[in-house]
């Protein structure tokens, strides 16, 4: 990311709409499968960030952050909501077999070499783990905010699910997720991209309290579906895959 894009997620990532229903879905998903499986679970939170995600994962079992950015990590450390460990998301300092759960929350956009992340997660989760991501969506959407946040690449739903087709990986569900707001979206990212050249920057500004309140009670009604329909369209994907 720029320089300052990790204090601007630091300092908005527990009161921001967009990552409060982000976290919100996953956590979603997170809470399905733990439905399922007796006892307190071991959780990679891969790409962990600033830590922000972390203590909501806490309450399903034991949680890991692994993030390569010193930066990020000394913020991430403030919040004393997990153990963290730096590394590469290529190449993990986990024997095999080690996770229950493995959760990348807008990550995978980030590596070079994402075939070779998702079989790093694969060797990692134990038989019958469930590897949980989400990923930004449409690569025609790919701008100023995807630059200053250095994103390789934007996913088609069809690309995705070629880069999860492992031999002991099963997608078990796949939706696009932000799609109440995709319109809209989709003109000012358009409008961005074809305007006069804009400073790379992400979207991630605070809006107004009732704003931000009111978009985030969108979010929220979709965090509920998702968990039970595959939304059409959408600004991300999210999605859920079985180790076998």
């Amino acid at each position: 990311m720029l320089g300052n894009e990790y204090e601007i997620m630091y300092a908005q990532e527990l009161r921001h709409w967009w990552f409060r229903g982000r976290r919100r879905v996953l956590v979603g998903l997170l809470r399905q499968y733990a439905a399922r499986h007796r006892g307190p679970l071991r959780i990679l939170d891969y790409g962990s960030g600033t830590g922000g995600n972390s203590a909501s994962y806490a309450p399903f079992g034991w949680v890991c952050g692994l993030e390569p950015d010193a930066g990020a990590v000394r913020l991430a450390a403030r919040r004393k909501d997990a153990a963290l460990c730096r590394g590469s998301g290529t190449d993990l300092p986990f024997r095999e077999l080690t996770w229950d759960v493995v959760i990348a929350s807008d990550v995978l956009e980030h590596i070079d070499d994402d075939v070779g992340a998702v079989r790093e997660i694969e060797r990692v989760l134990r038989p019958g783990g469930a590897f949980i991501f989400s990923v930004p969506a449409h690569p025609w959407l790919y701008g100023p905010h995807d630059e200053a946040l250095h994103h390789r690449r934007r996913y088609q739903e069809r690309s995705l699910r070629k880069l999860m087709d492992r031999p002991k990986l099963q997608l078990s569900r796949l939706s696009y997720w932000n799609t109440t707001l995709f319109p809209l979206y989709c003109v000012r990212r358009l409008a961005a991209q074809w305007g006069p050249a804009q400073t790379s920057r992400s979207d991630t500004e605070l809006p107004s309290h009732l704003t931000n309140e009111l978009l985030a009670g969108l979010l929220a009604l979709e965090a509920g579906l998702v968990g039970r329909i595959r939304l059409p369209w959408g600004l991300s994907l999210i999605g859920l895959a079985l180790r076998t």
